[in-house]
């Protein structure tokens, strides 16, 4: 089995796969105070449930844009497993071409994304990606990593507006039952869910004139289903791109 790890600054995603099929995943709230023992005694319940033993996992790997959390989680696995996991970027590289102007500051889950993506759907293609930041990439016809545009989140956006403007409560995001908000907190939603469809979709709407063919869009994150049905670009949602992405890269080590 393969297990990955993706650390982000809101949540922190974990997957168990056997050979290419998901046995397990799931989705914790990243708490930067973590502790290796805390984090060991969350992960050991979970995988109790799935009677996961130690020599059950023959690789493991992590990719995070929180340094503080990712040696913490290494060492969390160790205890529970006694196997060292290895940190994408550091460890082991994604298989894939890099044309950023300085590689190495493109995110990992980035790299991880496009490597998937690369691997399960027509070239070329855009990923997007509803994180704490709203990342939009462009893989090329030949599989090789062009670039990309990196956009507030709507968490992000939904806790500026409140904290900078005295009167704007703090609201729970959903879906707008109307276009016109008729009250604070109806427009606020209309404002962040319509507001980040039109502006995913002009972006993407642009990026596809940056290439020669037409490109196959494929989103991933949690924010993802709340603008959806408003894109029309979007083609595909795969919630565990990152994970799969992980997965492929460690099954490409062990070739």
């Amino acid at each position: 089995m393969f297990l990955t790890v993706d650390i982000g600054n809101t949540n922190i995603k974990i997957a168990l796969f056997k050979k290419d099929r998901l046995i397990c995943n799931y989705r914790l709230v990243t708490d930067k105070k973590g502790t290796p023992k805390k984090y060991k005694a969350i992960l050991k319940k979970l995988f109790a449930k799935q009677r996961v033993q130690a020599d059950d996992i023959k690789a493991m790997i992590i990719c995070s844009v929180v340094p503080k959390l990712t040696s913490v989680l290494k060492q969390a696995l160790f205890l529970l497993f006694q196997k060292r996991a290895l940190i994408l970027g550091k460890d082991i590289v994604a298989p894939i071409k890099n044309l950023y102007k300085r590689p190495e500051q493109v995110g990992q889950d980035r790299l991880a994304n496009a490597v998937a993506a690369c691997r399960k759907y027509t070239h070329p293609i855009i990923v997007v990606d509803f994180g704490t930041a709203l990342t939009f990439d462009l893989i090329s016809a030949k599989g090789s990593y062009l670039g990309g545009i990196i956009v507030p989140g709507m968490d992000i956006a939904l806790a500026a507006l409140s904290k900078k403007a005295d009167l704007l409560p703090k609201i729970v995001l959903n879906k707008p039952k109307v276009f016109l908000g008729r009250d604070t907190v109806s427009s606020m939603k209309s404002g962040i869910v319509y507001g980040y469809s039109f502006m995913v979709e002009a972006i993407l709407q642009q990026l596809k004139k940056s290439l020669a063919r037409k490109p196959y869009v494929v989103a991933t994150g949690g924010g993802v289903t709340l603008i959806n049905n408003f894109c029309r670009s979007i083609k595909r949602i795969d919630e565990n791109l990152t994970l799969e992405g992980l997965r492929i890269i460690l099954e490409n080590r062990n070739c």
